[in-house]
């Protein structure tokens, strides 16, 4: 008979949604006690999560599971990065962007029961400088909104196109210098997403093509539309048909140097200052994923 999986569940009680207020008593009632040997703690603040995968690692823990947003999320990938521990998830977040790519239900109990059915495999992870991301990172626009996202009283999608109104017409684009195998490369855009995963979240598909398991991250740079090309550019971002956009442009890279103007960036939808001098690279199958 198979061993169970010592499994620690860390629930983010404040993240996005709400949903994981109830996640406790779900996941006593659900999950498959056959399998999984459960431990479950509350976060209490920002970096707790990260301490407690650290401590899950130490205490030979097979699994950890993420029950939260893309914050959290992000906090214990780069805590399990390059350890034998596998990641699962439990999506109550606002935009849930690397759940929805793996295909986990946004239903709370079905998440479970995905769980309970579901297999170790392999995923990338990457770097931005010093700060390790999972699904998207980004510079220019995203990140600006990013920060104004994260200094908001609500969260949610409602909010998040609040801020992206209220910046969009004053917002200039910006010149990106990047450098891969000694070529140099000028762009100019209102953003350069790298993504690991397609979508930053809400079913919103920035690099449809993307895949986590690849070896290679897709950098994708938008220019700013229009205000008659708003509605076409929208409808294709959320119908995976951003990539015929003549507004679009992607690349495939395992590593790649840039230089910005600006200071700001973000990590899994979480706002950081990053410089002006950025150094990116893919850690290939770095990270084990219950999924």
């Amino acid at each position: 008979m198979q061993d169970k999986l010592n499994t620690l569940a860390i629930i983010n009680p404040i993240s996005g949604n709400g949903k994981q207020k109830h996640i406790k008593n779900l996941l006593k009632q659900h999950i498959d006690e056959s399998k999984f040997q459960l431990t479950i703690e509350m976060t209490q603040y920002a970096g707790h999560a990260s301490e407690l995968t650290k401590k899950a690692i130490e205490n030979g823990f097979d699994l950890v599971i993420a029950i939260g947003g893309d914050g959290t999320i992000n906090e214990i990938a780069s805590a399990l990065t390059f350890s034998n521990v596998a990641m699962g998830i439990i999506p109550c977040g606002s935009g849930n962007g690397l759940a929805r790519h793996l295909g986990i239900p946004m239903n709370a109990k079905k998440a479970i029961q995905h769980l309970n059915k579901a297999k170790i495999k392999s995923m990338d992870t990457a770097c931005i400088n010093e700060y390790r991301f999972v699904n998207v990172a980004g510079i220019g626009f995203d990140a600006l909104i990013s920060h104004q996202f994260a200094n908001m009283n609500s969260r949610g999608f409602t909010s998040y196109i609040k801020a992206v109104l209220t910046s969009f017409r004053t917002f200039k684009c910006q010149k990106f210098k990047l450098t891969s195998n000694n070529r140099l490369c000028i762009e100019e855009g209102m953003m350069l997403s790298f993504c690991n995963s397609s979508q930053f979240g809400n079913n919103a598909f920035i690099a449809p093509s993307a895949k986590i398991d690849d070896g290679k991250l897709n950098l994708c740079l938008l220019q700013k539309p229009k205000w008659y090309q708003i509605p076409s550019l929208t409808i294709k971002t959320f119908t995976r048909k951003i990539e015929s956009s003549s507004l679009f442009k992607e690349f495939k890279l395992d590593e790649v140097e840039i230089v910005h103007a600006s200071q700001l960036g973000h990590v899994d939808g979480e706002p950081i200052v990053i410089g002006e001098k950025i150094k990116l690279k893919v850690d290939a199958n770095s990270l084990k994923i219950f999924s």
